[in-house]
């Protein structure tokens, strides 16, 4: 069970992730589709826009040739037939049917029938007015095929725009002048021309500006992912590292103990013993059971309370010398005026008096400690001292090679917070481990001197 639950844990450093360059790629292959379906987009737009700016602009200018150009030749014998008349509005469109502008010139009376026209085979036929001619008709406005288009000679599609216009007498009449329809989606598409370049040199210039930021993006999106990953890893070691600590904890301390009891009972039954033997032995059974039932109870406080609680530092420390005064180990505590200590500090502080309270009772055998804390300008130092067996080197690093990596952790844990931690020792002349966690980042230090 514990196999496949690191194994999980670590299931998530082992999915692949897009590199900074993938992730760039993607982001630039994203943003040229986004800038082409945004140049497509504007196009469309602009080229309905031009066809309406075109279109308002044939209807001004069939409004000028309509108003000023044909209406003035316009006289009551043109309905009649006369020649004259006739020849006389030949000759006023003939100017602008041969600058190719216009294409169709019909003037039509209120009730449809064509009076006068550029194609001579339509004179007399009739076309019922629309509403909107009606209107023009009226009003003397203008009313164009907005929209529309309208059958012309050939195959030829033409935009025709009808204007209302009196004749000399005052009959009011309806002029209708056609251009192709081709002639304004080619202005339309001239328009786009000139409008496509800049519009799409301006989105690519975005995208080229976007590209740097990007990858700083993706760069710092790329670290936070490897400093995730790192503190899983992290939290992983650490999960081993305990579980080690607390098997290390059972094996050289519960376990020889409750396994020496268990070979004094068995030869006590194999070779017989009088009944004092048999009450000594009882009670230094019972002695031994509840010294292995204080520890187990010391080790299950201790994983209760690997979190700092909520009083703070100062009472934390005065229960952990009480836990530890159980075992016959005097502590004393020294830590006032700590209240404004920043919790991440306490924390720090706090797990380091654990493990060298822990390392007290396992390894040195002393009977006293001292515990003070100092908070002084931007550091807090703490200070553990006792009057143990202490250490040399050579002993620390074979207790690394073993698996008992308390101090080592506790100089990552410190240097992690920016501070420093120093372990001094001799053999015979105990321990000192001094904690100072600054305002500023400082390396962790490690170090075991006589």
């Amino acid at each position: 069970m514990p196999h496949r639950t690191t194994g999980w844990l670590r299931d998530p450093l082992r999915q692949p992730r897009l590199s900074v360059a993938a992730s760039l790629a993607r982001f630039v292959a994203a943003g040229l589709v986004v800038a082409a379906l945004l140049t497509v987009i504007t196009g469309l737009l602009a080229r309905r826009e031009c066809a309406q700016e075109a279109t308002q602009s044939f209807d001004r200018l069939a409004a000028v040739v309509a108003g000023s150009v044909l209406a003035p030749q316009l006289t009551p014998t043109l309905r009649q037939g006369d020649p004259t008349a006739e020849a006389q509005i030949g000759h006023a469109a003939e100017p602008l049917l041969q600058a190719g502008s216009v294409v169709r010139i019909t003037v039509r009376d209120a009730d449809g029938l064509v009076v006068w026209s550029a194609e001579p085979g339509t004179i007399g036929t009739r076309a019922p007015l629309r509403a909107d001619q009606q209107r023009a008709l009226a009003n003397g406005s203008v009313v164009s095929t907005e929209g529309k288009r309208a059958s012309g000679n050939g195959s030829a599609d033409l935009l025709t725009a009808s204007v209302g216009v009196q004749d000399s007498g005052g009959m009011p009449l309806l002029i209708d002048v056609s251009e192709p329809y081709d002639a304004m989606e080619q202005f339309a598409r001239t328009v786009w021309r000139h409008f496509a370049p800049a519009a799409l040199g301006a989105l690519i210039v975005l995208e080229l500006v976007q590209i740097p930021l990007a990858w700083n993006l993706a760069r710092g999106i790329r670290r936070h992912q490897e400093a995730e990953a790192a503190l899983l890893q992290a939290s992983v070691e650490a999960s081993d590292v305990e579980r080690r600590r607390i098997a290390g904890e059972v094996h050289d301390n519960i376990v020889p103990g409750l396994t020496g009891l268990t070979y004094a009972l068995d030869a006590a039954r194999l070779n017989g013993s009088s009944d004092g033997e048999r009450t000594t032995l009882l009670a230094r059974t019972a002695d031994g059971v509840r010294h292995s039932i204080g520890q187990l109870r010391a080790l299950a406080v201790d994983l209760s309370h690997t979190r700092l609680p909520e009083a703070g530092l100062g009472p934390a420390l005065t229960a952990l010398a009480e836990r530890m005064e159980i075992s016959g180990t005097r502590v004393a505590v020294d830590a006032t005026g700590l209240e404004g200590l920043p919790r991440q500090a306490a924390e720090v502080l706090y797990r380091c008096a654990q493990e060298a309270l822990r390392n007290v009772a396992t390894h040195s055998g002393a009977t006293q400690v001292e515990i003070s804390v100092v908070a002084n300008g931007g550091d807090v130092t703490m200070i553990v001292d006792d009057d143990g067996r202490g250490f040399d080197e050579a002993r620390l690093s074979a207790s690394e090679e073993a698996g008992h990596l308390g101090l080592r952790a506790l100089g990552d844990l410190v240097a992690d917070a920016g501070g420093s931690l120093t372990a001094s020792s001799a053999p015979g002349q105990g321990t000192r481990v001094v904690v100072r966690v600054p305002l500023d980042g400082v390396e962790v230090h490690m170090r075991v001197t006589p």
